[in-house]
């Protein structure tokens, strides 16, 4: 005989349960999570729980971004923390929850709902709930090339914040997806280390996550450049005029960067993380945007 299963939103008083669901299983972190109202994304609809007796034995987060498609901003829903409790799997519990959670997105009026997915099971599970792959991460490796590319890279300084923050406007509207918020800075003073600056003599067009060589890393990653508006293999070029040593490349599936990365010999290797959109009312077109990475 099944255990009943009842399934609502969030309420107070919630949260110790959830958290010996999550705590333990390296879901989230304790404190996050009892901030998390902290931001005004996130309200207790969004919290789907499923709950045998007092022990909750599935989670799903859902909070509200906005995404750059068909030619304007719009809100999304943003899916986290999907857990199902090993013992009570198999039973269409996610499956319910993620229903749940897509419904009260569309009551909200938000045109889609996205997440990423690492498992063939999960991929499977989030079809049946309406979602299809907008694309899947790629890595490669770029060799250091002497040239002599007008383009040059740098590090970043306060100065630079709003210009980067524009640029990534201005990326979001030819690249999906691209998260914006236009009241918060995405790169500050806190985190400021991790990008680099591409000029064309003194103007600034535009920017990438670059982490150096480590212990962890002896290759560093150079995310893709948000370079607006500028011919992709030039800036490829600047970058292995940068580096001294062969380095990391992530990008994506029909990135702007993938087949010029591909006609320079590089070869790609298929990611874990797979991003997936559901579209509520018709089909999101995305027919005239690259992918971008997450």
């Amino acid at each position: 005989m099944r255990n009943t299963v009842i399934y609502r939103h969030w309420q107070p008083g919630d949260d110790d349960a959830v958290l010996k669901l999550l705590v333990p299983a390296e879901q989230c972190n304790e404190d996050y999570y009892r901030k998390k109202f902290n931001s005004s994304s996130l309200a207790p609809e969004g919290i789907r729980l499923a709950i045998v007796g007092q022990r909750v034995v599935g989670h799903v987060l859902g909070s509200r971004t906005s995404l750059f498609v068909e030619g304007r901003i719009q809100d999304f829903g943003l899916v986290t923390f999907v857990f199902v409790a090993p013992d009570m799997r198999r039973q269409g519990i996610a499956t319910r929850l993620m229903r749940d959670l897509n419904v009260y997105f569309e009551r909200r009026g938000y045109r889609g709902s996205i997440l990423y997915v690492e498992t063939a099971e999960a991929y499977q599970m989030y079809q049946k709930v309406g979602y299809q792959k907008v694309t899947r991460e790629l890595r490669t490796e770029l060799p250091a090339r002497l040239n002599s590319s007008q383009l040059k890279w740098r590090a970043v300084v306060q100065e630079d914040f709003n210009i980067l923050h524009e640029l990534k406007r201005c990326w979001g509207t030819h690249n999906f997806p691209v998260f914006w918020n236009s009241q918060v800075i995405g790169i500050h003073q806190f985190n400021m280390k991790q990008y680099r600056v591409l000029h064309r003599e003194k103007r600034i067009i535009g920017y990438a996550k670059w982490d150096d060589p480590s212990e962890h890393r002896p290759q560093g990653l150079i995310h893709d450049p948000i370079v607006p508006d500028e011919d992709p293999m030039e800036i490829i070029a600047s970058v292995q005029a940068e580096i001294t040593a062969t380095r990391a490349w992530k990008t994506t599936e029909g990135s702007i960067y993938e087949t010029p990365l591909r006609s320079y010999g590089c070869i790609f290797q298929q990611g874990k993380m797979v991003d997936m959109v559901a579209s509520f009312g018709r089909d999101i077109d995305l027919s005239e945007m690259h992918r971008a990475v997450w």
